[in-house]
């Protein structure tokens, strides 16, 4: 069965960064496969998970294909542990993913971080993950640090959410 995996991002269209480490680790992980099609909606930032133009976005990618439809709502942690703040727009975004059914893939302390093992600038991210893409560093990425189950360990739980998306649809 066909299916359809959409990932809202925390880039916006022009840097596209995150879909970049991400687009890396599916080609590493997964074969080619005409059934499955993978679509990035870059929000902009995280704060625009329930903005208008997301839900639109998304709702559109989910009429425009035949298959099933799959969302997974991709951010950064950043300081989870030690800004209540963040902590609960976080947790927001958890429960409005709960609600509408959507995995919630988060990367601590953020994409960067996890990809490149460091902290990136803003004004270097484009560059980075452009270096990270041309250098192949997918490569030599150890592969546990998607399988962590908790937001606050270093990681990420995107390996989790993808095995349970192709566990359902099988």
């Amino acid at each position: 069965m066909s299916k359809q995996l959409i990932f809202c991002l925390e880039t916006n269209k022009k840097a596209n960064t995150d879909w970049i480490y991400i687009k890396a680790l599916l080609d590493r992980v997964y074969s080619p496969d005409n059934n499955v099609k993978y679509t990035p909606i870059c929000m902009g930032s995280k704060q625009r998970y329930n903005a208008r133009e997301t839900k639109n976005s998304i709702k559109e990618s989910v009429s425009m294909y035949p298959g099933d439809s799959y969302v997974l709502m991709c951010i950064d942690t950043d300081k989870l542990t030690s800004d209540p703040v963040q902590k609960k727009e976080f947790e927001e975004i958890k429960a409005y993913c709960d609600s509408n059914h959507y995995s919630l893939v988060w990367f601590n302390i953020d994409i960067e971080d996890v990809f490149q093992g460091h902290r990136v600038e803003a004004s270097s991210k484009v560059k980075e993950a452009a270096n990270y893409q041309r250098s192949h560093k997918i490569n030599e990425l150890d592969l546990s640090l998607f399988q962590k189950k908790a937001e606050t360990q270093h990681g990420s739980n995107l390996m989790i959410a993808l095995e349970t998306i192709f566990k359902v649809s099988e």
